[in-house]
């Protein structure tokens, strides 16, 4: 795509010579040309140039007054002033507008030529920018079905970990959310197990979107795998009253219930959370609609159950998320102790929870903190072992406990033990991983060796090889690797059995002068003059 000139100049000396510029040498294109400053407004919104060269003074519109309403239709449109004299004023006002570049009358074609050269060169630099970001655009309307899928997702599991983020997400997906009702919804026999249920499973997900978006300002959806769940969050206007947000939901869900089993003979389970305008709490009203659900269940097919309708000792809720659960576990097996400290403190901080919620939170902690190292593991192996023994005293302990303070320095205790020996067992891998490189070296360092051959040996990114080296040994794979040959090569000098430059080869040169200087920069003498001095 070639660059687009234009040239604004009331003399017909500059403009005829400018005009007879090789321009396709360069690239461009002479687009127009104008006489004064007005006409060459009208070009500009013509033929929207790239590059335009203005007089200074010309009859209407002078060449800054021009370049200042050029700049407003194309804002980075580059302007090249032609003038005859130095004037600081119209220094001044250039720089204001934008503009850098100019030339002096009479005009020198060689400075033209450089200034050509350099424009083009930036132009086409900022088409390559502007054509990255436009792919990138591309790229991400094309991914924002599945992006606004994965960010739902993480709202209804808790795993968004400040509102700044949650604000940045939501405006990212364009999801605006001002009051709102979560629901969830099973179906008979959903643990059945049968391999072909997708197709059903995705009707029913657009279905759902489809009836229960009549009700609401829009629907925001999900699957969830782990536990065949269908979850719904529904969205209203801010004045809407929570009354109208129930009875609405009531009357989707109902009318849902209804096509569910007439079109793929769906029997299901609804549960409805309570209205609720913070959006940092659709975790928790997604764990009422749940709770609503399993009393559903409980009451049995076809039912739909209001969170608000559960007796009280059913409502109580207290719940670590999958994103809290996630987050200190991390910072566990980092060794961050006092930051996951931090966290067990914030969890069991609530001035109203009983001893029992406490109990059940933290049981359910301790297994999934165990259970952790499993989900994460390689390859279906676990590097490290652990001590089994901690989760059953922490079931007795817990179970036991008199108070929530007492059950959160247990876990305090536990985890910072947990996270020592997890240092441990890394230290100790990364040192067996480590010594089986040193020896592969030690075996192997008169062959072609390569940092990218070792990661490849080891199933590593080299990157990883070289961190792990240069902490555990202080050294780097080339420093190493040197080491072995220049030693094994003063060795056999010393014995005295072969010639230098078999020796070389021996030891893995195949450039003798460059073995040379190896071994002189090791031992600061040449391989002869070491022969010498023994």
């Amino acid at each position: 795509m070639s660059i687009k000139v234009m040239i604004v100049d009331d003399e017909y000396i500059i403009l005829d010579g400018l005009s007879s510029f090789p321009w396709n040498e360069y690239g461009c294109e002479l687009i127009a040309t104008a006489q004064n400053g007005r006409e060459g407004i009208q070009k500009v919104q013509e033929y929207e140039p790239d590059i335009v060269f203005t007089d200074i003074k010309m009859p209407e519109m002078d060449g800054l007054e021009f370049a200042s309403a050029a700049k407003k239709i194309k804002e980075k449109l580059k302007i090249v002033l032609l003038t005859g004299y130095d004037n600081f004023e119209f220094a001044q006002e250039a720089i204001r507008l934008g503009i850098s570049e100019y030339l002096l009358k009479p005009m020198n074609f060689m400075k033209l030529d450089d200034l050509v050269k350099k424009l083009c060169s930036e132009l086409n630099e900022e088409r390559k920018i502007s054509k990255y970001y436009m792919d990138l655009q591309k790229s991400f309307e094309k991914e924002l079905p599945y992006i606004r899928s994965k960010f739902v997702n993480d709202l209804f599991h808790g795993r968004i970990r400040t509102r700044k983020e949650l604000e940045h997400g939501a405006n990212t997906v364009d999801i605006h959310i001002e009051k709102y009702i979560c629901i969830a919804i099973t179906r008979e026999n959903a643990h059945s197990g049968r391999e072909d249920a997708w197709p059903e499973q995705y009707a029913f997900l657009n279905i759902g979107v489809e009836i229960l978006g009549e009700f609401c300002m829009e629907v925001l959806c999900e699957y969830d795998d782990m536990n065949l769940q269908f979850n719904f969050i529904l969205l209203f206007q801010r004045d809407n009253t929570e009354k109208y947000c129930v009875d609405q939901s009531i009357v989707a869900t109902e009318k849902l219930k209804q096509v569910a089993n007439e079109v793929i003979h769906y029997k299901i389970c609804i549960g409805i959370s309570n209205v609720e305008t913070d959006v940092y709490k659709v975790n928790e009203k997604h764990i009422e609609a749940c709770q609503a659900c399993s009393q559903s269940v409980y009451l049995g097919e076809n039912t739909i159950v209001s969170y608000k309708d559960l007796d009280d000792v059913v409502r109580h809720n207290h719940e670590i998320t999958q994103g809290q659960k996630q987050r200190l576990f991390i910072k566990i097996y980092a060794g961050q102790t006092l930051e996951a400290n931090k966290d067990i403190e914030e969890m069991f901080g609530e001035q109203d929870m009983e001893l029992n919620d406490c109990k059940y939170m933290a049981l359910d902690l301790l297994v999934a903190c165990m259970r952790y190292p499993f989900l994460c593991r390689i390859k279906g192996k676990l590097q490290e072992e652990y001590d089994y023994l901690f989760l059953q005293d922490g079931i007795k302990v817990i179970s036991n406990a008199e108070s929530v303070n007492e059950i959160v320095q247990y876990l305090t205790k536990g985890f910072t033990l947990l996270t020592t020996q997890n240092n441990k067992n890394f230290d100790e891998r990364y040192q067996n991983t480590v010594n089986h490189i040193l020896d592969y070296l030690n075996e192997n360092y008169n062959e072609d060796l390569t940092l990218d051959c070792v990661a490849d040996k080891f199933h590593m990114s080299k990157t990883y090889v070289s961190r792990i080296l240069k902490r555990y040994t202080n050294q780097s794979f080339l420093q190493l690797l040197i080491c072995l040959r220049m030693d094994a090569a003063r060795k056999m000098i010393v014995e005295d059995k072969y010639k230098l430059y078999e020796i070389a080869e021996r030891v893995g040169y195949n450039d003798f002068s460059y073995f040379i200087q190896a071994f002189k920069k090791k031992y600061g003498v040449t391989p002869n003059e070491y022969r010498k001095g023994i």
